[in-house]
């Protein structure tokens, strides 16, 4: 069945602690095609804990010279921010790719990040959302990277995004929310815009995604795998077991339809072309310089 997979990450860097050889867009494209993948989004990420991340145009510069070579394979972009030290650099990104329609949608990096949701930088945010008719994708749940704390910048739990939808904004939020899932299932239920993903669930997660599915429906759950962190047998296994009773339109619609209507039903003709820059180590932000398993769990 034909797939768009709502949530991945690629590097060129040699990563350790994955199951795949490496996490390149080419190794991707092979599981893609393996899989019967169309589409796939990929992730901009920033994580000021650390300092390392894979930027904005970092990625779409990958995107673009990728896309080029597989035209029957195409990869999207989600970009992202980061709120805690360079919003304004990063807001700016944002602005000019939207301008030229290269962003499907951003990803905020909620409890990675300490975000103030109610305050003027977010709502900037949520304003270049609603100009550009852009969803926004949330990370849910337990964060990676320090052992001795589950939540870096602290819990966020689904019923503390649930404002944003009021305005009809289209929201993602990741994971299933875990360990917040039932709180999720009630936020979903409450708002015809919000949606969850699958990405990063393992094996052991088919009843929790099954419960998800019977008390929203299947119109509100959109297939992710988090790559490279979960591989695409898993993340299939998750669905077809969690779904072995709903039908094979239903199942259509978790792992294309919902998809397409949020990321693919508005798209624009693209107004300009792609401007890439970097530093002299061919850094575009000081993000670039590491990449870590960690890197890869949001």
């Amino acid at each position: 069945m034909i797939k768009i997979d709502i949530h991945a990450h690629v590097t060129n860097r040699p990563v350790e602690g994955i199951t795949y050889k490496d996490a390149t867009i080419k190794t991707l494209e092979q599981e893609m095609i393996k899989h019967h993948v169309e589409k796939t989004v990929l992730l901009a990420t920033y994580f000021p804990h650390k300092g390392t991340g894979i930027s904005n145009f970092r990625m779409l510069d990958w995107i673009k010279n990728y896309n080029l070579e597989t035209p029957f394979h195409e990869f999207l972009l989600f970009g992202s921010l980061d709120f805690e030290k360079y919003f304004y650099q990063g807001y700016n990104e944002l602005e000019e790719l939207a301008e030229r329609n290269e962003l499907s949608g951003i990803k905020i990096y909620t409890s990675y990040q300490h975000i103030d949701l109610h305050g003027e930088n977010f709502k900037q945010v949520l304003k270049l959302t609603e100009k550009y008719n852009l969803p926004l994708m949330f990370h849910m749940g337990y964060t990676h990277g320090r052992k001795d704390n589950r939540f870096i910048a602290g819990e966020v739990k689904p019923s503390e995004l649930e404002f944003i939808a009021q305005n009809g904004q289209k929201m993602i939020l990741c994971h299933l929310a875990r360990p917040f899932t039932e709180e999720l299932i009630e936020v979903v239920k409450r708002n015809k815009t919000i949606y969850a993903d699958s990405s990063a669930l393992l094996k052991s997660h088919v009843d929790l995604t099954k419960e998800f599915l019977n008390e929203c429906g299947p119109e509100k759950l959109l297939f992710g795998t988090d790559f490279p962190v979960e591989t695409y047998e898993d993340s299939i296994f998750v669905i077809e077991n969690a779904m072995k009773d709903f039908s094979e339109k239903d199942k259509k619609q978790v792992y294309y339809k919902n998809a397409k209507k949020l990321i693919l039903s508005n798209e624009r003709k693209r107004i300009s072309p792609l401007y890439s820059y970097y530093d002299d180590c061919g850094c575009s932000s000081w993000y670039e310089a590491y990449d870590s398993y960690e890197d890869f769990c949001s």
